[in-house]
């Protein structure tokens, strides 16, 4: 986005809603910080549950020029991103407020696979497998 679109500053947010009110929080992305970003496990930023107050991310999204928010994450990350950009309509501040579904539990309605609900599939039947195998090869066999 930033050679491309000529986007000037793209920033991210370390843990979750969490992270929007507290400035060390939010950190400049390059090129250079996330060539390496698709190798990693869970998310590089670091994930939070839970939602924190709307209008203190909203007027911390508005205090650093935001005007693209990409939010990722799961039913609750979306119910957020829905309230600030009710926020952001109040406040008369232009923001596009955009909800990428990542979730394991695949729990967004009109979309039929998220990130991650593929994955955790896999791993379960993975597991389960294994499990299956370690059992029938060992008389009173109990997995834990």
């Amino acid at each position: 986005m930033l050679e491309e679109y000529g986007v000037p500053t793209i920033y991210g947010v370390k843990n979750g809603y969490k992270g929007f009110k507290k400035d060390n929080c939010w950190i400049k992305l390059d090129g250079k910080k996330v060539e390496t970003i698709h190798r990693m496990g869970g998310s590089a930023l670091v994930c939070n549950r839970g939602n924190d107050d709307i209008d203190v991310m909203a007027e911390a999204i508005m205090k650093k020029g935001v005007n693209m928010l990409f939010i990722v994450g799961g039913d609750g990350t979306h119910r957020g991103a829905d309230k600030i950009q009710q926020y952001m309509v109040k406040a008369n501040y232009e923001c596009s407020v955009v909800g990428i579904p990542k979730t394991i539990d695949n729990d967004i309605p009109v979309i039929d696979d998220s990130f991650g609900f593929a994955t955790a599939v896999s791993e379960a039947v993975r597991a389960i497998e294994a499990g299956y195998v370690e059992a029938t090869g060992a008389p009173n066999c109990i997995g834990l």
